[in-house]
């Protein structure tokens, strides 16, 4: 039976878990993987990825589907039945689409300067591997050299496929996370999930068998330097654990490495950075990397950069276009030219279109641009820039046709979106500046997307924009359960900032009232930040959040200005404020103030660093706050919430 993503994901999900376990008793590779506790979305994402790289097997998985739940099976391929009739309606009949006169398809290049190969075996404790992968990116964008840096991660790696990932990627530098043996092996994973070693030895001879470009090898794991001097024989220079070294040391030297990377700095010079990163956080373990090399000049050399050939010169000063979907019920300014643009005035109706931004190289994290001073003392435009002649819109059948070809053209685990509402006092095209910021800064794995109310974007509208999100709430519900039901998108992702909380919020109850919660829906990571929402409204509402969504995360701040004028106004303390802190049953509550945050402390949400990683961590992972990386537990009137910062 044919295969297609977005429909065997809703068959899965439609199963209980006592069906779907008996559904895979034949498939142990994917059992094993299986952990007690262990949430209904990561055993489904488990199963996808598998099937994904075994479709061969899918049959026999659908025979035992078919015994446990006939309904679920007879949708299912009722689906699929009716997707392939409309395709083959859409074959032309002409001679010339036979395959002997098709073009065969070329793999594009995918080489890459690093390559993170990663493994946690099921009967082996848990690392934080994902956020290593995270910080990695991230800290390498931090500097102008690191964001040509192509970077590839590959998780589960299994012994046997480490030749393919070397011939398939070519990489510069090579990054082991995971688990190390004491006797100095690489802990890497079998075809069932469970623990295999890696020798040293064994790796170094693969290297000298494909004579590669590597130059630096990079082992993140307790004991690997034992027998790192075998490897340093055949690369420039091996940097390996000389004991056992604790998860958030290991992801704290990660991330101190790949920052002196770069910002163009050598390989030693990026080790010690690393080294350096562990005493600054008083972590333990700063002795324990090592760092080898046969090449002394390495001790003196700096300035690596990424080698991989683009299409595109790594020393364009063009800046990058970045694709943004909107919704907006906003009027446009000339309906017959809308390059113009839209205007702060409300609208009768939903418009649906596409737009670009262009991103400068010189581009920082949390910034769409510098102030005035500052670029007339650097010479430098760092500014994001509306393409105003890109904008375009479409009916609405076209809208979800366009994202539909896009998102196929992506790979299966990129078909996701993130969408940003905006807040109080924004016009459409800062929210479109706001929103391909966000979507730069997070690497969203998928399509950006943001919804433009129509504040006024004057700071004495107040008043005015509180009526136009409250007038704004249907729309805002109609463009986000459209996307869910037509765009073919496999989960959506929401971004509500200040006063768009409260359109957020209306509008979840609106479709709360339409759909059966989340067996209908694919809302995934929901961030309030900030919401300019009263607290008594938004705790009789917020139950919509977690019928609706896989998990909801508030961020409060006690240094935010604009939300303590907004308590003043109102006469009540609002949501993004403390205190009093809001604490819901099935929401996250971070508190941020310990972070470096703008002036009038309410934009961190898109400024913030700590805040981006945290919720790129999210997007990628799903990860409880407990888990996560750089959060602190706290308890406080009987309320339990998390402090982000040091």
């Amino acid at each position: 039976m044919k295969y297609e993503r977005s429909k065997f994901r809703k068959l899965i999900e439609a199963l209980t878990p006592q069906e779907l376990n008996e559904s895979l008793d034949d498939f142990p590779a994917v059992r094993n993987q299986f952990t007690d506790g262990q949430e209904k979305y990561l055993r489904n994402r488990i199963i996808l990825d598998y099937f994904e790289k075994h479709q061969e097997e899918i049959d026999k998985l659908l025979e035992a589907i078919k015994q446990c739940n006939l309904t679920a099976y007879n949708k299912y391929a009722s689906e699929l039945n009716s997707s392939e009739n409309s395709e083959e309606k859409l074959v032309p009949s002409d001679k010339t689409n036979s395959k002997s006169n098709q073009t065969p398809n070329v793999p594009e290049d995918k080489n890459c300067d690093i390559l993170v190969l990663a493994a946690n075996p099921i009967e082996t404790d848990r690392l934080e591997l994902e956020e290593e992968a995270n910080r990695i990116r991230l800290r390498l964008q931090e500097g102008e050299v690191g964001k040509d840096y192509i970077v590839k991660v590959e998780r589960a790696v299994q012994v046997e496929d480490l030749s393919k990932y070397l011939l398939q990627y070519k990489p510069l530098i090579l990054h082991f996370s995971g688990h190390g043996s004491p006797s100095g092996e690489i802990i890497l994973t079998n075809s069932q999930g469970q623990a295999q070693p890696l020798s040293p030895e064994a790796l170094a001879e693969l290297l000298a068998v494909l004579q590669g470009r590597i130059e630096c090898v990079l082992l993140n794991a307790c004991f690997s330097l034992e027998k790192a001097d075998a490897l340093a024989d055949k690369v420039s220079c091996v940097v390996g654990m000389s004991k056992e070294i604790g998860d958030q040391s290991a992801v704290t030297f990660a991330a101190g490495f790949y920052r002196g990377l770069g910002f163009g700095r050598g390989y030693h010079t990026a080790f010690e950075l690393g080294r350096n990163e562990i005493k600054l956080l008083n972590l333990p373990d700063s002795a324990v990397p090592h760092f080898i090399t046969r090449d002394t000049s390495l001790l003196q050399r700096e300035m690596v950069k990424p080698r991989v050939t683009r299409t595109v010169s790594t020393q364009s000063t063009e800046p990058t276009l970045y694709p943004l979907w909107f919704g907006t019920n906003r009027k446009p300014k000339n309906l017959q030219d809308i390059s113009q643009g839209f205007s702060g005035e409300r609208d009768r109706q939903l418009h649906y279109g596409t737009c670009q931004v262009a991103v400068p190289k010189s581009h920082k994290i949390g910034s769409t641009g510098s102030p005035l001073l500052q670029r007339l003392l650097t010479l430098t435009d760092d500014r994001l820039k509306l393409k105003k002649d890109s904008l375009k819109l479409f009916e609405e059948n076209n809208f979800w046709e366009n994202i539909q070809r896009t998102l196929q053209e992506n790979q299966p685990d990129e078909r996701s979106a993130l969408v940003f509402i905006h807040g109080f006092n924004v016009s459409f095209e800062d929210a479109a500046l706001r929103a391909a910021q966000i979507g730069v800064d997070l690497q969203v794995p998928g399509i950006m997307a943001f919804y433009s109310w129509p504040s006024r974007g004057k700071l004495a509208s107040y008043p005015a924009d509180e009526a136009t999100i409250e007038a704004s709430e249907k729309y805002i519900a109609e463009f986000l359960l459209n996307l869910a039901q037509k765009s073919g998108i496999e989960k959506i992702h929401i971004i509500a900032h200040s006063m768009g909380n409260r359109g957020l919020l209306r509008a979840m109850q609106r479709i709360l009232a339409q759909v059966q919660g989340k067996s209908e829906i694919s809302f995934g990571q929901i961030f309030l930040a900030a919401p300019d929402v009263d607290p008594d409204i938004f705790e009789e509402l917020a139950q919509a959040y977690q019928n609706l969504a896989e998990r909801t995360t508030l961020y409060i701040s006690a240094k935010d200005k604009a939300l303590a004028t907004s308590g003043i106004i109102h006469d009540h303390p609002r949501v993004g404020f403390f205190p009093p802190i809001t604490v819901v049953d099935g929401i996250d509550t971070v508190e941020v103030s310990n972070i470096d945050l703008t002036l009038l402390g309410h934009g961190y949400f898109a400024d913030a660093r700590d805040l981006l990683q945290d919720m790129h961590h999210l997007l990628i992972n799903n990860t409880s706050p407990e888990k996560r990386f750089g959060l602190r537990k706290k308890q406080e009137n009987g309320q339990t919430f998390w402090i982000i910062g040091q």
